[in-house]
């Protein structure tokens, strides 16, 4: 019986170690996280309370609170990756949810050229995690600026590592036409990660983000000297009844992790024209859902050396 009672406690310990010595990082694309207030240099109006959408305060609010409850869901990742949110201003709204009053988020945000004004942004449990340096990186399509390329060194015990939050160019247009946006995205992220891995041989590198296109995919394909073991996801988002993985971690090969897509059953609702299930989206077109998100959110966790 002392024998058992010691091997319980020696679990235990061991647990809760290997606990404190892992870092998650949680990236969700939240589908167009606006506040209800007109921004005159940005083409916002989408988003209004007097638009088709009718976006409202009580609908912020409420897409807020699914916000909190991923992150809640997900056991407060100590990093979290986010696109399609307008400004600071909502990344606070999250931040400062009840949910949160025992967990200390800090934001990591910039302005980017986006005409619609959804930007890339990073929340980080400044308690656990120390920020060393942040940056924009600017995604030029050949005079059109989009979405930056959003980065970030950080560290944690004895470790520094680098992330990278992407938001690549849609396939509005069709996919033939928008392949060569997302190419520039692929080699800025790709010079963005061979300079660091060159300068800091020993940092883990961890890009993630939505980047419109699947691992099998010419953009993905060209940043084949990293990890990206995403292709092995069942999907993130579903279109015309097939499910796709848009949204990856592609990390460098200094370090071993997990990857999962987190997706209960109260983020998914019956596809009612192709069958099975698909992520319970905010909107379709102008009529609103009540749902979190088209994407659904995936996590990597790994353990201190």
């Amino acid at each position: 019986m002392k024998i058992l009672s010691l091997f319980i406690i020696i679990l235990f310990c061991s647990d809760t170690f290997a606990a404190s010595d892992s870092v998650s990082v949680l990236f969700y694309n939240v589908e167009n996280l606006f506040d209800t207030e007109d921004d005159t240099l940005k083409n916002d109006n989408e988003f209004l309370p007097t638009s088709k959408k009718k976006w409202t305060n009580t609908r912020w609010n409420d897409k807020t609170n699914k916000i909190a409850k991923i992150i809640a869901g997900n056991n407060y990742p100590e990093i979290i990756g986010l696109c399609e949110i307008e400004n600071r201003v909502v990344l606070e709204k999250i931040k400062k949810h009840y949910l949160f009053r025992s967990k200390k988020y800090a934001t990591i945000h910039f302005e980017s050229p986006d005409s619609r004004g959804i930007d890339c942004a990073i929340l980080y449990q400044y308690e656990k995690i120390d920020l060393l340096s942040m940056r924009a990186n600017e995604v030029n399509l050949k005079g059109r600026k989009t979405r930056d390329i959003l980065s970030a060194t950080l560290s944690h015990l004895k470790d520094t590592f680098t992330v990278f939050v992407n938001h690549w160019p849609s396939r509005y247009g069709g996919r033939k036409k928008s392949d060569p946006k997302r190419k520039i995205a692929s080699d800025i992220l790709l010079l963005l990660m061979d300079s660091t891995s060159t300068h800091h041989p020993n940092r883990k590198l961890i890009a993630m983000g939505d980047f419109n296109d699947e691992p099998k995919d010419s953009s993905l394909k060209a940043l084949k000297k990293y990890s990206n073991r995403s292709e092995g996801l069942i999907g993130t988002i579903k279109y015309k009844g097939k499910w796709q993985v848009f949204d990856q971690f592609i990390c460098s090969k200094n370090f071993s992790y997990n990857l999962t897509v987190y997706k209960p059953s109260f983020l998914l609702e019956e596809d009612k024209t192709y069958g099975g299930k698909k992520p319970f989206r905010t909107y379709y077109g102008p009529f609103f859902n009540g749902g979190f998100s088209d994407h659904l959110p995936i996590k990597l966790t790994f353990f201190e050396p």
